[in-house]
């Protein structure tokens, strides 16, 4: 059976309202801490110290904004940023002890949010839900990408 043109835009619809509805319901159980700025701290909790840019590669968002999120992070002391001795052009970041104690905790409140979230889905539904999500997102990769000069 084919579904419909208009069904497919249903299903992309609810894809994109239940993310947004989860991000809401994540920031709300995490007190208002985002999934980038817990992204940015679990990366520096790996690393210890990186470059501001290598950890703005690795969370995947634009300059801009992972300026935005750091400079929050730096000033509620859960990073520090300092410039580097061997090249002033270069940003380090650190996590605080304030920083790891924090994420700890984020985590503890996200692994709640999930069991939250997929009650009374059995492990292979989950299952079955990841593979179709990550299939969407590789048909997504694939799709087209905008140029630059014509946005």
């Amino acid at each position: 059976m084919s579904i419909s043109c208009t069904e497919k835009g249903r299903l992309i619809y609810a894809l994109v309202s239940v993310n947004k509805t989860i991000a809401q319901k994540f920031d709300l159980c995490t007190d208002g801490f985002s999934q980038t700025r817990m992204d940015l701290l679990a990366q520096l909790q790996v690393d210890q110290t990186i470059s501001q840019k290598e950890l703005q590669k690795r969370v995947n968002v634009d300059h801009a904004a992972v300026t935005r999120h750091l400079k929050h992070l730096e000033s509620t002391g859960m990073i520090a940023r300092e410039r580097s001795a061997a090249d002033n052009r270069v940003i380090l970041v650190s996590l605080t002890e304030q920083g790891a104690t924090r994420i700890a905790q984020l985590r503890e409140q996200k692994d709640e949010f999930l069991e939250d979230l997929l009650e009374g889905f059995s492990a292979e539904e989950q299952r079955t839900l990841a593979e179709m999500i990550q299939r969407i997102e590789a048909n997504a990769d694939a799709l087209p990408k905008l140029k630059e000069e014509s946005i």
